[in-house]
C-alpha cells in the first residue's frame, strides 16, 4: 500500500511538472490543488464524521501554523523545486527532512538518537555532492536547489507538527483543517479573482511521444483525486499494518519512482554518478530513519503528505 502511494505521489509530481512547464505557475498551480483537496475532505468530514468540525479556542493557532506550513510552504516549495530541476532530484532533495528530524529529536529534545546519525549525515552530504556534480561547477540550477532545501525543512517541521496534532486529533481531520487554513491563506496571498483560469483550458505538456497533452484542468483533477486523496488512503492503511518507522523507510521509494517516471514520460535524464549519488543519499535517509532507538515521530505520510 506504501509502495502504491509513493507511486503516485511521484506520478503527481511528473503530472504537475507537465502543467508547469507551459506556463501554469507553482503558486497557482498549489493554490487549486490545496483548495480541491479541502472540498473533498470537507465533504467527508461533513458526512462521516461531522463531530470533527468542532475545534476548541486553544487549538486555533496550532491548527493555523499547521495548515500553513504543511500545505501552503511544503507543496509551494515542492512544485517551485521541480519546476527548477528533474523530479528524481527535487524530490531527493525534499527527502533530506528525515535526516534532519533525527538531528532535532536527537539535539532539541534530547532523544536517544544513536551516532548512526552522523553516517547517515555523511553519505547524504557525498551523495548530495555527486548529485549536483560539484567537480562540473554544480551543475544544477540553485534557485530549484534552495527551494528544495527549504522543502526539507519545512516538510521535517510538519512531521513533527503532525506528530503533536495527533495527540489530540485524528488525522483525517487535522488534515482537513490543515488545508482549510492553508486555503485560506493562499486567498489572502493570491486573490481568488486573480486567479488564471485560463490556463486550466491549455493543453499540458505531452507526457509520451505521439500523444497529445491533456488540459490542464484535467490534470489538476488527477492531482487531488489521485494525488493526494487516494495515496493519503494508502498510507493511513499501510501505517496500521507495518508501522510508522517501516513506513517512513518504504516511503524512500518516492525519489526512486520520481526519476524512473521522469525519464519515461518527460524524458528527464541523469548522469551516472548523479545515480549513484541519489542511491547513496536515500542509504543515508534509511540510516537517519533507523537511528531513532523509539518511535517517537509519526513517520512521513501519518497525516498527508504534500510534496507532489
Amino acid at each position: 500500500m506504501y509502495l502504491a502511494a509513493a507511486f503516485l505521489f511521484a506520478l503527481n509530481g511528473v503530472i504537475a511538472k507537465s502543467a508547469m512547464n507551459v506556463g501554469f505557475d507553482p503558486m497557482h498551480l498549489t493554490q487549486l490543488r490545496n483548495v480541491g483537496a479541502m472540498l473533498l475532505l470537507v465533504a467527508y468530514v461533513a458526512i462521516r464524521h461531522p463531530d470533527r468540525f468542532k475545534v476548541m479556542k486553544r487549538e486555533l493557532p496550532f491548527l493555523i501554523a499547521y495548515g500553513v506550513i504543511a500545505f501552503t510552504f511544503v507543496q509551494y516549495l515542492y512544485f517551485l523545486t521541480i519546476s527548477q530541476l528533474n523530479v528524481g532530484i527535487g524530490t531527493l532533495l525534499a527527502f533530506l527532512a528525515p535526516v534532519l528530524v533525527s538531528l532535532w529529536l536527537k539535539f532539541g529534545r534530547g532523544h536517544d538518537v544513536s551516532n548512526r546519525i552522523w553516517v547517515a549525515i555523511g553519505l547524504t552530504l557525498i551523495g548530495l555532492a555527486m548529485v549536483a556534480q560539484v567537480w562540473s561547477g554544480f551543475v544544477l540550477d540553485p534557485v530549484g536547489v534552495i527551494a528544495g532545501l527549504l522543502c526539507a525543512v519545512a516538510l521535517a517541521i510538519y512531521w513533527l507538527l503532525g506528530e503533536s496534532g495527533q495527540e489530540h486529533r485524528d488525522a483525517v481531520s487535522l488534515t482537513m483543517w490543515g488545508f482549510i487554513f492553508a486555503s485560506l491563506a493562499w486567498a489572502v496571498i493570491s486573490p481568488w479573482w486573480n486567479f488564471p483560469w485560463e490556463v486550466l483550458k491549455v493543453s499540458a505538456e505531452p507526457l509520451m511521444d505521439g500523444t497529445s497533452g491533456l488540459p490542464i484542468w484535467s490534470l489538476m483533477t488527477w492531482g487531488i483525486v489521485m494525488g493526494t486523496i487516494a495515496p493519503f488512503l494508502l498510507v493511513l492503511g499501510s501505517l496500521r499494518r507495518i508501522g510508522a518507522q517501516r513506513a517512513g523507510i518504504v516511503g524512500t521509494t518516492e525519489p526512486l519512482w520520481a526519476g524512473v517516471i521522469g525519464f519515461v514520460l518527460l524524458g528527464e535524464t541523469f548522469a551516472g554518478a548523479q545515480i549513484v549519488g541519489g542511491v547513496i543519499v536515500l542509504a543515508g535517509v534509511v540510516i537517519a530513519e533507523t537511528s531513532r532507538r523509539s518511535k517517537v515521530l509519526i513517520a512521513p505520510g501519518e497525516s498527508l503528505p504534500i510534496r507532489e
